[in-house]
Formats: C-alpha cells, sequence, structure tokens
C-alpha cells in the first residue's frame, strides 16, 4: 500500500490564474464604463427632454388664442428658449416633420438640435436629438407625443430617447408613434 504523499503549499499565483484575473477585472471594468456611459446620455436627453415640455404650455397657450398651431418659431418667441446641456437650437414647424400632407393648423412640430460630442465618436456627426410633436384634439386639448427624428439624416436613434419621452418603449399597435407625453 501506498503512502499518500503531502502536498506541498503552492506560493503565490498559477500561470492560469496570471491570466485569467486581469481578463475578468477587464471585463468588468468594460461592463461598468459601458453602464456609467449610457446613464450619461440618459441623463443629458432627460433633461432635454424636459426643457422641451417647457415648451408645451407656450404652444398650447397660442392654439387656445388663435385656433390654430403657429406658423413659425417667431409667433412663439423661440429665439427666447434657453439652450442648456446638449441643447443647441430648437426648430419649430407647423406640421408633422416629414408628413407632407400633416394639417399644418392642428400639428406642430418641435425638434431639438444636439451636441453629441461630448459621448465619444460615434455621436459626434448626431445633430436632431428627438421631436415633440402637438396635435390638435377635437375637444380644443392638445396631445404631446415625444419621438425619435427618424426624418433626419443625422439623428439620435429611438433606442437613445430616455424614459420620459414615451416613445422610447416599442409601442403595441405598431403605428410608429408613441403614446402621449406625460406631464410632471
Amino acid at each position: 500500500m501506498k503512502k499518500p504523499q503531502p502536498r506541498k503549499l503552492q506560493n503565490g499565483l498559477t500561470t492560469a490564474e496570471m491570466v485569467v484575473y486581469p481578463m475578468v477585472v477587464t471585463v468588468l471594468v468594460g461592463v461598468a464604463f459601458g453602464f456609467y456611459h449610457n446613464s450619461g446620455i440618459d441623463s443629458a436627453l432627460t433633461t432635454a427632454v424636459d426643457l422641451g415640455v417647457e415648451q408645451q404650455p407656450i404652444i398650447e397657450e397660442y392654439f387656445k388664442t388663435h385656433g390654430e398651431m403657429p406658423q413659425s418659431d417667431s409667433d412663439i418667441n423661440l429665439s427666447d428658449f434657453n439652450l442648456e446641456g446638449i441643447i443647441t437650437g430648437v426648430d419649430y414647424r407647423a406640421g408633422e416633420l416629414g408628413v407632407p400632407a400633416a394639417d399644418k393648423l392642428r400639428i406642430g412640430t418641435l425638434r431639438f438640435l444636439v451636441d453629441m460630442t461630448e459621448f465619444g465618436a460615434r455621436f459626434e456627426d448626431i445633430e436632431s436629438g428627438f421631436l415633440l410633436i402637438a396635435r390638435a384634439q377635437d375637444d380644443g386639448t392638445i396631445k404631446w407625443d415625444c419621438v425619435a427624428d427618424l426624418v433626419s439624416v443625422d439623428a439620435l436613434g429611438k433606442r437613445y430617447l430616455p424614459d420620459n419621452c414615451s416613445a422610447r418603449k416599442d409601442d403595441e399597435d405598431g403605428d410608429g408613434k408613441g403614446d402621449e407625453l406625460e406631464e410632471e
């Protein structure tokens, strides 16, 4: 019968451990950075959408007073809009952007121009962030939709829209339109 040999205690890391441990740490750091980066984009866009929501009462008041949507940005003094964060400009159009047959007296679109260069090279060409579309209802109220700009070439993708923009979630009826933008 063989006598059991006493095990030698290892002093340090094996070669496999020296390779695997740094790889695991690198992957974890990469995943954590990705989450941090995406939360930064989400935070900046949430702030931008909130600034857009501040413009809603101005358009609603104009509609209530004149019985139609503003026909230009000068009708609602859009030049007085305070540019903050990633927003570099706001463009207003009567009708719906990309829909030539839209009723220009009952629909208006705010397009927010953004500067996303702080989020890396893949965002440096992004100019258009999202659209807030006002649709007058038969009862005189206005329904607001927050949607991705699918018309502009250099527009931010739908997946980057923040939670406070209703069209971020895939709509179930597949019509491409978002649900009503909820005000807080």
